[in-house]
């Protein structure tokens, strides 16, 4: 063998040899040294983190009760092309999941390469599945958006698609700040790559779950939907709201209307009932506008409350046009600025915007950002312009002294009494009770409007309204506690065919106690039945709810507390006093019937519908008479008998 064949032998022997030992140098590195490059790098390719499953944070009340929450759920999905008996797997898809397996089969198209089955399924159908094992079909946990209260404050939580993403109301707007970055769901891949989702060995980072805590109390939010269903009852209307504030931070407490929407459910109901109208819909307020002016002019120093104001007998010549009153016994000569506000005269109204000039009116307008959005953090909401120097000749300026000629949102309007009842400060509305700074907002936070001799004054005369002989207001009156407020009763305006005679936006906005204001409640009704006017529909519905939120906040005096135990049933008067019946587990499928004498049908409802299969109601009011008695055993089959009487 020559020397050059030894040397090439030799050569290829220690490439060997050196192959082999940095084989083994990389074993022994592999196996036996710890790298956290190459653990994430194998955990990279051994699991695949599904962006998609987020854990939403929930939404609850000043309180914490929850509003809004995320409950795990699964949705099935398909590769189609990995799928080989496709009739079979149809068949079984059918018995599972029903519809025929045509179908399915359908569905399942092999030209595809993914498909979903079913989105957000029961969690026993998901096992099903699962234990069939079938080849290409797979089960992808998720979260599922619930709303525990269903209808409650439904606008102003607004709602979330299919995939989890907010699409109207706080959904919407705090959406980023409710999903979770930190979630995420990893899922092992097998041997060949694809996601194993049949197995349970995936893991999640769960999120934290401290959520987004509203000025909202469900309470009080609870006591609102009420009295709106009761309104709509009596009074009927196309729309109906109400909105409890805290005037002295702006702090929206309740916030509803109806129609109603459930949350759950709101592909069933028409776009414009998950529409928040508070802060979408824009009206002419009519005569709640008369104490801006009035405020404004005696802020000035041009007029007092005591100042006598001719009136002209109820009609006011203006060039060749004539202000008439609301009423036409309304006959007014010289009254006080506090008795054309009591009474709500039109041509008092309109002599006092001429005082003050269009300048000084749309100065106030501005002071009171009745001109521009509010800012809450809600989406949606809009806002109208001021017209222009031009268009305020002396008629239009007239008009708008007394509401008319002019739009605003319900919201802007009601946040107008706010400076009545906190000293003089208008203040930004409040949804969030940790609000961060909202970049892009132009509103300051708070502005001073009014100095607190004015609105000493004007309070005294919102006072009147409700206290006054023959005032428009008096139905608002609470014994005991003295209420300032005023009503209004627009009549509407049809684009193309001028005022409607038949057709009103009735209102009341006040606030109490009158001395040191604690909630500030608006409520609106449009296009309500005969009679239409905001002191005989409105104000009652903001007695009930002011009287029932300072039952639940024990801040009724105690004069009054104490003669409404003695002079009335308990639950009528004080239904936020009891304790609320829980119903509870005898045993497996099996419960023990609460006491349900004194609730509302709502709450009863509430308590067993979702356990039994049939609930029979009668009468009205809160119950009074329930089949069986607390205490019997009561199952899914069970039939629920409840009568209702007025005093429960």
């Amino acid at each position: 063998m020559s020397q050059w064949i030894k040397i090439r032998l030799g050569f290829v022997y220690i490439c060997f040899v050196g192959f082999f030992v940095l084989i083994g140098l990389r074993l022994f590195q592999l196996q036996l040294w710890k790298d956290s490059g190459l653990e994430n790098l194998a955990q990279r390719q051994y699991l695949k983190v599904n962006k998609k499953i987020q854990y939403r944070q929930p939404i609850l009340d000043r309180n914490g009760e929850e509003l809004a929450v995320s409950m795990p759920s699964v949705s099935v999905f398909a590769h189609p092309k990995m799928i080989r008996a496709r009739r079979k797997t149809a068949i079984s898809l059918s018995k599972i999941l029903g519809g025929s397996p045509q179908r399915w089969l359908q569905k399942l198209d092999k030209k595809k390469n993914f498909v979903w089955i079913h989105r957000q399924l029961t969690e026993d159908l998901a096992k099903k599945l699962t234990a069939l094992k079938l080849p290409g079909v797979f089960v992808e946990p998720e979260n599922h958006r619930f709303y525990p209260n269903s209808t409650l404050a439904a606008q102003t939580l607004g709602f979330t698609d299919i995939d989890g993403n907010g699409i109207s109301g706080l959904e919407l707007s705090l959406n980023k700040q409710l999903l979770d970055p930190r979630t995420r769901m990893a899922i092992p891949r097998d041997g060949k790559g694809n996601l194993s989702y049949l197995e349970k060995n995936y893991s999640e980072t769960i999120a934290s779950k401290e959520g987004v805590r509203l000025t909202l109390d469900r309470r009080i939010q609870h006591v609102v939907d009420e009295e709106l269903e009761r309104a709509e009852a009596l009074y009927g209307g196309k729309n109906i709201m109400a909105i409890v504030v805290d005037p002295s931070t702006s702090e929206i407490i309740a916030l509803g209307q109806r129609p109603l929407v459930d949350a759950n459910q709101p592909n069933l109901y028409p776009q414009s009932h998950a529409t928040n109208l508070w802060l979408s819909h824009l009206y002419e307020p009519g005569s709640t506008l008369k104490p801006i002016f009035a405020a404004e002019a005696i802020e000035l120093g041009l007029l007092n409350p005591q100042t006598k104001i001719d009136c002209e007998m109820g009609e006011l010549k203006i060039g060749n046009m004539t202000i008439h009153e609301a009423e036409a016994n309304h006959k007014f000569g010289k009254i006080s600025v506090s008795e054309i506000i009591q009474h709500s005269s039109n041509a008092g109204a309109a002599k006092i915007a001429q005082m003050l000039g269009s300048q000084r009116m749309k100065s106030a307008l501005e002071k009171f950002n009745l001109n521009k959005k509010t800012e809450i953090s809600l989406p949606g909401e809009t806002y109208s312009n001021l017209k222009t120097d031009d268009a305020w000749k002396t008629f239009y300026q007239a008009t708008v002294g007394f509401g008319q000629g002019i739009s605003v949102t319900p919201l802007q309007m009601v946040m107008a009494y706010v400076p009545f009842a906190n000293e003089g400060y208008w203040k930004r509305p409040k949804i969030l009770l940790s609000e961060v700074e909202i970049p892009g907002i132009q509103t300051p936070i708070q502005s001073k409007v009014l100095s607190p001799a004015t609105v000493k004054a004007v309070r005294e005369i919102l006072v009147s309204v409700t206290e006054g002989e023959k005032a428009t207001g008096t139905k608002a009156r609470i014994e005991g506690i003295r209420v300032a407020g005023k009503t209004g009763t627009a009549q509407k305006y049809e684009p193309g065919k001028g005022y409607d005679s038949k057709k009103y936006l009735s209102s009341f906005i006040g606030f109490l106690p009158a001395e040191k204001p604690e909630l500030l409640i608006g409520v609106m009704i449009d296009e309500p039945r005969f009679p239409y006017y905001g002191g005989l529909n409105a104000a009652p519905v903001f007695k009930k709810i002011a009287e029932r939120s300072l039952q639940i906040l024990d801040r009724v005096p105690k004069t009054q507390v104490v003669k409404n135990l003695v002079s009335a049933p308990k639950k009528q008067e004080l239904p936020a006093l009891i304790p609320m019946p829980e119903i509870r587990v005898a045993s497996d499928g099996v419960w023990y019937m609460p006491n349900l004498r004194g609730l509302s049908m709502r709450e009863a409802l509430r308590i067993v519908g979702e356990h039994v299969s049939s609930v029979k109601m009668s009468g009205e009011g809160f119950v009074e008479r329930q089949s069986p008695e607390s205490g019997t055993i009561i199952s899914p089959q069970s039939e629920v008998v409840l009568h209702f009487s007025p005093n429960g």
